[in-house]
């Protein structure tokens, strides 16, 4: 009997301890699978990675954030500045437990219970019963709109604004961010928290605006965005805007420059452009070709006073008598050329010679234009010695000779017609016609038909043969009058004084009538 008793006894103390476990267990289960809606306390029940089941405070802890929170990892990004450990503690968790996490600033105490794959979070505030501090409505009312404002203000913003620490780790982000990595990202990352980080931004460099080219999917071109950082206890606030319409205008910039200064580097004429500060700040490899100047000194930017004390140091400028006088032309000069009126030519030795031309440019800018005419200068003096030449020869032969131009313009003459017909063609202003000197030398002479003749020979389309006919000069001395055509259409008239009197030659042809003739018929 004693031996039953026992037994008995032994049986229903396991059976107890079995119950009294059973209890614990079906208490711990109630704890993880529920959460009253209605409670105070902050509580979220996870199905595996899922949100299920929240409280009424764990809702508004949710709405506050503006965040579209569905799984584990959602809620611990919004967490995990305060804690930071929550995702390893729920790793340690088996498939029955239960633990304790306190907050970075040990103010409040996160709980983690888990039954299978049913998890449940309560958070909980640690502190004194006088810590607690109460809010009036209006207050709390003011609190919510002013969140509510600053919510709608960065969720709205047209660029890039997200928070990060030291370490790279993205703790906060706009809805412009989400958006960029929905549409640029990884797709097997999306909502999922924190979001991928887009930039690697050198945290070390906080005061150089930093610039990084996002590269998007398929066809669609990259972006392109600058960054502003501003340090914020031990994280940083950054803002990233996009800058593509800034990258375009610049890169069209550099295409036109680029063109420029191909345009320039083949350009036979030497360009120096210099800054409002007169610095030089632009050149082509034909300044250092013409002025002989080394181009490692034209990099170094000289000043205009500079530039100008190389070049005359070459010789490759006019040397001045006094050096005082010479710093005063170079003021002028430098105001001329910015006032658009400098031009001047300079002789220099060595028989070569420069035009020198100031031009003023935007914004307050000078370019001086350096152009060797030393051949153009050459060729007109030799034109002009020719010329000279030419009149002197003609000054020397006793007839008088003229030209007219198919127009009838007077072009040339000699000294010998000066004198014959009294006049000084070669410093009259006025531009004499063949009328007009017709007319001329039928006042100076017996009345005769032949200056009607020679009219129209010299106006004449058709003009095969030389025409020669007399006249008495009112003196009383014979001239012999002798047209013929020269190259050009223009006709040659030579007025000879005669010593023997001679039949007046008459053309094989009729003289034609010329146009004007005809017309004033």
């Amino acid at each position: 009997m004693a031996v039953l008793a026992m037994t008995a006894a032994l049986i229903v103390s396991f059976g107890a301890l079995m119950a009294l476990n059973a209890w614990d267990r079906w208490r711990m289960v109630q704890g993880a699978a529920a959460v009253d809606p209605a409670g105070s306390a902050v509580s979220f029940l996870f199905d595996g990675p899922q949100l299920v089941d929240y409280s009424q405070a764990g809702q508004l802890l949710m709405s506050s954030s503006g965040r579209d929170i569905q799984d584990f990892s959602g809620l611990a990004g919004l967490l995990g500045q305060r804690f930071p450990d929550l995702v390893d503690q729920r790793d340690r968790l088996g498939l029955f437990g239960q633990c304790n996490l306190y907050s970075a600033d040990r103010s409040e105490i996160a709980t983690l219970s888990r039954h299978r794959d049913r998890l449940r979070l309560a958070l909980a505030e640690v502190e004194a019963p006088g810590d607690r501090i109460s809010l009036d409505r209006p207050t709390l009312l003011s609190i919510e709109r002013e969140l509510g404002n600053l919510r709608d203000t960065t969720e709205n913003m047209p660029f890039l604004v997200w928070r990060q620490d030291g370490e790279g780790n993205i703790t906060w982000v706009n809805r412009a961010y989400l958006d960029t990595c929905r549409a640029h990202g990884d797709p097997a990352r999306l909502g999922v928290w924190p979001p991928i980080r887009l930039f690697d931004i050198d945290m070390g460099q906080i005061a150089t605006a930093q610039r990084q080219r996002l590269t998007t999917k398929g066809d669609a071109p990259d972006r392109w965005f600058q960054f502003h950082i501003t340090p914020l206890g031990d994280e940083f606030l950054i803002s990233g805007m996009n800058v593509d319409t800034v990258v375009k205008a610049e890169e069209s910039q550099r295409t036109f420059v680029q063109t420029l200064s191909k345009t320039f580097a083949d350009l036979p004429v030497g360009l120096a452009v210099f800054t409002r500060d007169r610095r030089l700040a632009l050149f082509n490899p034909a300044l250092a070709d013409l002025t002989t100047l080394a181009p490692e000194k034209l990099i170094m930017r000289p000043t205009i006073f500079g530039f100008f004390d190389m070049l005359r140091d070459l010789q490759m400028m006019p040397e001045p008598k006094d050096y005082n006088s010479w710093r005063e032309q170079i003021v002028d000069l430098e105001a001329s050329a910015a006032n658009g009126t400098y031009r001047d030519t300079w002789h220099l030795p060595f028989g070569r010679t420069f035009r020198v031309t100031g031009r003023p440019q935007i914004d307050g800018a000078v370019a001086l234009l350096f152009e060797d005419i030393s051949d153009e200068i050459g060729m007109s003096r030799r034109f002009r010695t020719e010329l000279e030449i030419g009149q002197s020869v003609l000054d020397s032969l006793e007839d008088g000779l003229a030209v007219f131009t198919p127009n009838g313009v007077l072009t040339l003459t000699n000294a010998a017609y000066d004198s014959l017909w009294k006049t000084e063609t070669r410093e009259g202003l006025d531009t004499p016609y063949v009328d007009d000197a017709t007319r001329h030398w039928a006042a100076l002479s017996a009345p005769s038909a032949i200056w009607g003749e020679v009219r129209d020979y010299i106006l004449s389309d058709r003009r095969g043969e030389a025409w020669m006919g007399e006249a008495m000069l009112l003196d009383g001395r014979p001239i012999r009058a002798t047209l013929s055509p020269v190259v050009g259409g223009s006709t040659l008239a030579r007025f000879e004084i005669c010593t023997d009197r001679m039949k007046p030659i008459r053309p094989t042809q009729p003289v034609a009538r010329s146009r004007r003739a005809t017309q004033g018929a």
